[in-house]
């Protein structure tokens, strides 16, 4: 009778610690080449905002990788070390004697790694997509996606990044989390594009840019092939008005 007893208390903790207990925090920032509100490149800044928040993963848009402007140094791979975590690069061009674009950083290990380039206007900077796989604890791994969308006035290269990127990931077996700076507001088309297949999680965490005093949301956090189990328990948009011409946007997803 005993053992009976302990064995149905036990199933009783395990069911009342259930699934709620894995969470993934993910953080989307657009650091602006590390460049301060002061125009002085401060990574140990950057770094400071994403160790605060102890994400799992990180997107990163204006990283520079071994450019002039950034003393040659490489954005990401010094932002790894200084926050402890794995990293991917997503070059979108090349600028300034080295790179330009987007980057990932993952508190779990990297499975798979790849960058999409995007369409956009002829003469205009180009974009691309860095795209992991990340072995997050709890899953199959997780498609995780730092994005930046084109930022003329006008939606047409926009909606055209939002197809391709929706095209793509729709083909996913695993839960997608896409995030970035996407360059549209919420009302725009391209938000209604990416709205086809993703659900927008960072939809209340309201107006990220510019950091100073923010009016504006620019940057979004978004799920697609989403278990229902998942959901988003936090989000918020970080108080840094300096480090960076964005203020970051946070997410804590539940599972």
């Amino acid at each position: 009778m005993k053992r009976v007893f302990i064995a149905a208390l036990l199933l009783s903790l395990i069911s009342s610690a259930g699934i709620s207990q894995h969470k993934i925090k993910v953080l989307s920032y657009n650091i602006h080449h590390a460049a301060n509100m002061k125009n002085v490149i401060d990574l140990p800044a950057i770094a400071a905002v994403i160790n605060a928040e102890m994400p799992d993963l990180v997107a990163l848009q204006e990283v520079d990788s071994a450019t002039g402007r950034s003393g040659k140094i490489d954005q990401l791979k010094e932002l790894a070390k200084l926050t402890g975590m794995h990293c991917y690069f997503g070059r979108s061009m090349k600028y300034d004697g080295g790179g330009y674009g987007t980057g990932i950083l993952s508190r779990y290990p990297i499975k798979e790694a790849t960058t999409l380039q995007m369409p956009v206007g002829e003469g205009k900077e180009p974009r691309a997509s860095g795209i992991i796989v990340a072995q997050i604890p709890g899953t199959k791994g997780v498609r995780f996606a730092s994005t930046h969308l084109d930022v003329e006035d006008e939606d047409t290269w926009r909606i055209q990044e939002a197809e391709l990127l929706s095209n793509h990931f729709s083909k996913s077996k695993l839960p997608v989390i896409i995030a970035g700076d996407f360059n549209a507001l919420p009302d725009s088309k391209p938000i209604a594009t990416f709205k086809k297949l993703f659900t927008d999680i960072s939809a209340d965490s309201g107006p990220s840019f510019p950091s100073e005093k923010p009016r504006i949301k620019l940057d979004y956090i978004m799920t697609a092939k989403a278990p229902a189990s998942w959901k988003a328990t936090q989000i918020k948009v970080i108080n840094e008005p300096m480090a960076s011409d964005h203020r970051p946007v946070f997410a804590e997803i539940s599972f």
